[in-house]
């Protein structure tokens, strides 16, 4: 027992070490993916989920996510087998970003309106990038369809309600809620809304630049690199095009450098973007307070297949492309980003701003 217990203590520090040394040896390779991770974070994830979050957040805050709710009382209830007021929550799940539906979960179970067991299953489903996402990477994947990101978009959100519709059966079906709701809006509300959603964006680039920093460091050491030649070799794709879904089963940011035939690229983002990454499991996990998200991780792998197979059958009826002109300019500039970095700088200064002020939305004691 003792052996054990050493071992246990031992542990952290021996892998705390490692890291370090790992950086040190990997110190370029790191810093250079950091710097992408980076920019990557000022130009497309913060633009495109910073809003979403704050509004989820002052839905719930402001109990109007419960109104919401009540004209879908019945399909909530009869076929989906959920409560009535937690189906926006299930709609916002699919539209703000990975963390958000479990984040809004947790807070459901910390005030005691779902229990631990329904937690866990109802984030199964509450898993997806969100249309501004998929948009950005369907529009890499396929640049010249305006239509390919639907596809991709019925497929990742699809699977995710088939996940719901295959389960209600085991599930009884909810009461209808009596609860008199008079939903309020404050500046309290809106600031904590905005400091709540400063803190998920933190968290979630935080998480980003860590994983990127590892991902220097399995750069340097060819483990990236093997991967991407041993999966060459049994689907007999070129290992530079298994390169960047190789990067995103650890990171999904990663899928901004795909390239290759739309209609291959498009079923295999769908399945990535189902899935999510081992980072975005790692955000879940952070903000998942008194439940479990192993469940949903291993639900995950199945619903990746289903994606993929869903996008490939629904390729042919939104994949179009428009042939403008027959021979054009071909440009040697390597386009980043449609996103300008200044709204994401902005929104970062205002919400620095409102989180180093602790009790901006307490009232002074008299």
């Amino acid at each position: 027992m003792k052996v054990i217990d050493n071992f246990r203590r031992i542990c952290p520090a021996v892998f705390v070490f490692l890291s370090a040394a790992a950086l040190i040896w990997a110190g370029r390779e790191a810093a250079q993916e950091c710097a992408k991770a980076a920019a990557l974070c000022i130009s497309t994830l913060i633009p495109s989920l910073y809003a979403f979050t704050a509004a989820s957040k002052l839905l719930i805050e402001t109990d109007t996510y419960k109104l919401l709710g009540r004209p879908f009382s019945l399909f909530s209830r009869y076929i989906l087998r959920m409560p009535e007021e937690f189906f926006p929550v299930f709609v916002i799940s699919q539209l703000a970003g990975y963390p958000i539906g479990a984040a809004l979960i947790s807070g459901l179970l910390e005030s005691g309106r779902l229990t631990k067991a329904r937690a866990e299953e109802f984030l199964c489903f509450c898993i997806a990038p969100g249309p501004a996402y998929i948009m950005a990477i369907s529009s890499i994947a396929a640049p010249d369809s305006k239509g390919a990101w639907i596809s991709v978009m019925l497929a990742v959100t699809g699977t995710n309600l088939l996940a719901a519709l295959l389960s209600a059966p085991f599930r009884p079906i909810p009461g209808k809620s009596t609860e008199k709701v008079s939903p309020s809006l404050s500046a309290e509300h809106i600031t904590a809304a905005a400091r709540s959603a400063a803190e998920s964006m933190t968290m979630i680039c935080g998480m980003v630049l860590i994983m990127a920093a590892l991902m220097g460091i399995f750069s340097k050491a060819g483990l990236l690199s093997g991967i991407s030649v041993l999966i060459s070799r049994l689907t007999v794709v070129h290992p530079a095009q298994v390169y960047p879904f190789v990067r995103s089963f650890f990171e999904i940011s990663n899928l901004s450098g795909v390239f290759g035939d739309p209609t291959r690229l498009l079923p295999l983002s769908a399945a990535m973007l189902s899935f999510g990454g081992l980072c975005v499991h790692m955000q879940i996990k952070a903000v998942c307070k008194g439940f479990s998200p192993l469940r949903a991780l291993l639900l995950r792998i199945p619903l990746s297949l289903a994606a993929f197979l869903i996008c490939q059958r629904l390729i042919p009826k939104f994949y179009t492309v428009s042939v403008i002109a027959v021979s054009a300019p071909v440009s040697e500039e390597i386009k980043f980003s449609d996103f300008s970095p200044m709204l994401s700088i902005i929104l970062l200064i205002m919400t620095i701003l409102i989180l180093s002020q602790k009790n901006i939305a307490k009232p002074e004691k008299m």
